[in-house]
């Protein structure tokens, strides 16, 4: 059984960390792209308070929301079943810890894996976690 949750542990991990990096990455492209939105915007004579205002609602949104649907799709492409609580839990850390200290601030390469392992390790607490307390037997849950 220990087995069992090595492995869903190890899962988790691939998968957190793709969705981490995939998400920071993609994070910083979408500000590039609302960057230039904003200078194009000013350039021809639009409001400088608004330039680019739209661009950054919409960079905003994906990359808050590309981490958890990430980890989740990640963990049912391996077969992990009943990843609530790591979707949840990843979420969070990723707005409220990672995402801030990645995005927008060049961090060095030791920041990145120290961040990408606080998510990860995280994200694969939460699925054992949850793991240990759903039923060996998923009939039993009926």
């Amino acid at each position: 059984m220990a087995m069992g949750y090595l492995i869903q542990a190890a899962k988790a991990v691939a998968a957190s960390a793709a969705a981490t990096l995939g998400g920071w990455r993609l994070f910083e492209a979408l500000y590039v792209w609302a960057d230039h939105a904003a200078d194009a915007e000013a350039d021809s004579g639009q409001s400088e308070w608004f330039a680019g205002s739209t661009q950054y609602l919409i960079a905003n949104a994906a990359g808050w929301v590309f981490v958890p649907i990430a980890v989740w799709g990640f963990l049912r492409l391996m077969r992990v079943r009943g990843n609530h609580l790591a979707v949840i839990v990843s979420a969070f850390v990723w707005v409220i810890f990672t995402a801030p200290r990645l995005v927008g601030s060049h961090p060095s390469p030791g920041t990145v894996v120290v961040w990408v392992a606080v998510q990860t390790a995280v994200t694969a607490a939460a699925s054992v976690v949850q793991s240990a307390g759903l039923p060996a037997d998923p009939k039993a849950m009926r």
